[in-house]
């Protein structure tokens, strides 16, 4: 295991947190290309997913070969309620869930990192794919989050 990963996938709250530094509600909220999701529904997606995502690692971690469920992540979007949620409070579960587990990797042997549970649609998963793979979730969807910044006249500072 790269320990390197650990250690950007604990910086993702405060990159989040960056990202959406200087925006207002209105700005979250804002059809910035329409068919796509807001900033906020953004940032609502992706604390659930790291909620979801910090489950499963924990089963990978502690369970011996555990099941992995998939979700269909625009019903989330579509039946959750993502606009009337508060987007401050998403970042901030976002940030410290991702700090929490931080804790729990740092601690592990490199030979946890091979320990898997198997996904329903995707298969066998290691914890060590599941680290990377949301460092890398974070990032394609900040793409989408400063282009949309960018859009509505707000570039990062």
């Amino acid at each position: 295991m790269n320990r390197e990963m650990i250690e950007q996938y604990a910086a993702g709250g405060q990159k989040l947190r960056q990202a959406m530094a200087g925006l207002s509600r209105e700005d979250f909220l804002a059809d910035v290309i329409p068919g796509t999701w807001s900033i906020q529904q953004i940032v609502i997606h992706l604390a659930d997913s790291d909620l979801i995502a910090a489950d499963r690692m924990k089963r990978i971690i502690a369970e011996d070969n555990p099941a992995i469920l998939g979700y269909d992540q625009s019903k989330f979007a579509q039946h959750l309620h993502y606009d009337e949620q508060s987007v401050e409070d998403a970042a901030a579960i976002f940030e410290l869930g991702r700090r929490q587990l931080a804790r729990v990797l740092r601690k592990l042997p490199d030979a946890a990192f091979q320990r898997a549970g198997m996904h329903n649609e995707r298969g066998p998963l290691t914890l060590d794919q599941m680290v990377r793979t949301y460092v890398g979730h974070l990032d394609h969807h900040l793409e989408f989050l400063y282009d949309k910044r960018r859009k509505l006249g707000k570039p990062p500072s």
